[in-house]
């Protein structure tokens, strides 16, 4: 190979390198972070729990999760781990959750979101929480409404999971719903819109 060809196989794959990096998609950024603390660990160190939503469900994937939902509910992990990550759940474990649908509605009485996240909670270090996660199945669906500068966090590891009257998944009404967790928006001022 002459001086000139190797000048020009190392400019091509200069080039080919310098292609690649600008090709790359750019991170996703986070819409919004959450970050509370939740009563459910058995040690106090171990209760910080971090949101951050990267976007909301298109309506489509959405009613069709919900039908999903409705015609084989014992189907849904499956159907949702084919979907794509719309933000993640991190606890003080190693391994955070991948929120797998989302939606969100401005309410009278605030924002209500909500969220199915996968594997379900308290799934990757049983030993951490006080109780043990209930049936499992495969996932677990997080209600937050917005109470002033707070939102409140209730799961389905308390609550029966239903389809709304929008078609939207959602926890059903049970008087003994528990606060998973309390957070607050800890969003990097450079991200807020």
């Amino acid at each position: 190979m002459t001086r000139q060809n190797r000048l020009t196989a190392g400019g091509m794959v200069l080039l080919c390198g310098l292609v690649a990096i600008l090709a790359r998609p750019a991170a996703a950024e986070a819409l919004f972070t959450l970050k509370g603390k939740t009563p459910e660990t058995q040690l106090a160190s171990e209760a910080d729990i971090r949101v951050s939503v990267l976007g909301w469900t298109e309506a489509a994937k959405a009613k069709a999760i919900a039908n999903q939902y409705a015609q084989a509910a014992d189907q849904l992990a499956a159907f949702l781990a084919k979907q794509e990550t719309e933000g993640y759940l991190f606890t003080a474990e190693s391994v955070g959750y991948s929120i797998k649908y989302a939606w969100q509605a401005d309410e009278p009485d605030g924002k209500h979101m909500v969220l199915a996240i996968m594997p379900a909670l308290k799934t990757h270090n049983p030993y951490m929480w006080k109780q043990a996660a209930p049936a499992n199945p495969g996932y677990t669906l997080l209600d937050l409404q917005w109470q002033g500068s707070e939102a409140l966090m209730r799961t389905s590891l308390d609550a029966p999971v239903k389809v709304d009257a929008q078609g939207r998944l959602a926890l059903g009404a049970d008087a003994k719903t528990r606060v998973f967790a309390r957070l607050r928006d800890d969003t990097p001022y450079y991200l807020k819109h």
